[in-house]
């Protein structure tokens, strides 16, 4: 008995002191164990997959953009982008709406019109207004109607619109010489004739009792008589004497 317990104790007090290097061994041992189970499992799982024709194949990764969803925008072909037209050559420009521009201001203001009429020149009147009697002409030598007034006015002299208005023609008479015609509203319209080839104004100037027409010059059948201005005034179309309508 002392025998046996003289082993034990050797072996007990061998085993305290090579425990450390005991587990650590155990340990080694167990994890070889479990590789070579491992490696014999892999083993077995390729070889039933060979036999069953079927190819082992790796887990493909989820599509990080369909799980934040975000979805790319595709790019555009070589073909799309060389083919794709210049803007400016293929675009043609947009006509100009001009349907809401201003229109002209002559569309929007009313023509002026004359509240009283002066005397377009200083000067005596050489012969009246006539629509009924007939008045000698020395130069035509002949009686004829006379439905004008002449004033009397020496070549050169500027000679004035009698009112407000807008000059509505401008032509040169064989028998009246250069005559300015002028609508004054209300219905009436003068002209002024003889006066010299280029007037001082144009057709659709605006004028007033201030605004210089042009100057005196030649009245073809009126030229034997003393140099004058030859002024005709019309109501509505007809007619009528300036000094009706003359502030003296």
């Amino acid at each position: 008995m002392k025998v046996q317990n003289k082993s034990s104790s050797k072996l007990i007090k061998f085993l305290n002191g090579k425990a450390f290097y005991v587990v650590l061994c155990v340990c080694f041992i167990a994890i070889g164990i479990a590789a070579w189970s491992g490696a014999e499992g892999l083993k077995r799982i390729e070889t039933a997959e060979k036999g069953s024709g079927q190819s082992v194949t790796s887990t493909p990764k989820p599509d990080i953009s369909s799980v934040i969803g975000v979805t790319s925008k595709p790019q555009a072909s070589q073909t799309e982008s060389t083919d794709k037209p210049d803007d400016d050559e293929s675009t043609p420009s947009k006509p100009q709406d001009t349907s809401s521009k201003e229109p002209d201001r002559t569309e929007q203001t009313a023509a002026p019109v004359a509240n009283f009429f002066v005397n377009p020149v200083l000067g005596d009147i050489l012969k009246d207004f006539s629509a009924t009697e007939l008045q000698y002409s020395m130069t035509m030598d002949d009686m004829r109607l006379h439905k004008a007034v002449d004033i009397a006015a020496s070549a050169g002299t500027p000679v004035i619109a009698s009112g407000e208005g807008v000059v509505i023609e401008i032509y040169k008479d064989a028998m009246y010489g250069t005559t300015v015609v002028i609508d004054h509203g209300n219905g009436i319209v003068a002209k002024y004739c003889g006066l010299n080839a280029v007037p001082a104004v144009k057709v659709g100037n605006a004028v007033d009792s201030s605004t210089q027409l042009g100057v005196v010059d030649v009245i073809p059948c009126e030229s034997v008589e003393q140099r004058h201005l030859h002024l005709e005034f019309f109501k509505d179309g007809k007619a009528v004497s300036p000094m009706d309508y003359i502030i003296r």
